[in-house]
């Protein structure tokens, strides 16, 4: 390869950080995740994961997950998809799905850029939720 080009540099959406997770949120990514967590392998087929189909939100970057959960609960039709890297948040959120008895949401741990190009077909959500924090060097 020449000196003068360049490979082009992978797009990486987030900073990780990992912080402490809890005995509740390990047990919670133990037990619930089976159930609630995705593994994306190929384009994901939301029908399929849902076992319904309904008007669908995915929200990239969802922290503690306390305002997905909330979305959820105010609006039972509808099914959630939340994309975070931060597994502390993932445990609280699979906490709050099992307190709160949700059964409409579910949750990718993983860089919300490669699932976008990856697993998501197009028009698969009528609302897209990205919830940025600004971080000053």
């Amino acid at each position: 390869m020449n000196s003068n080009t360049s490979t082009p540099s992978r797009i990486r959406s987030y900073v990780r950080r990992e912080g402490r997770l809890t005995r509740a949120q390990v047990r919670a990514l133990e037990t619930l995740w089976p159930r609630f967590g995705i593994v994306p392998e190929g384009v994901l087929d939301l029908d399929a994961i849902f076992h319904r189909q309904a008007e669908r939100t995915l929200e990239i970057g969802f922290g503690n997950g306390d305002s997905l959960a909330d979305m959820a609960v105010a609006e039972p039709e509808h099914d959630y998809l939340g994309i975070e890297v931060h597994r502390p948040g993932v445990g609280h959120l699979l906490l709050e799905i099992e307190k709160r008895g949700l059964e409409n949401i579910r949750i990718i741990n993983d860089d919300a850029v490669q699932v976008l190009q990856h697993h998501i077909a197009d028009h698969s959500f009528d609302r897209v939720l990205l919830l940025l924090s600004l971080i000053h060097i």
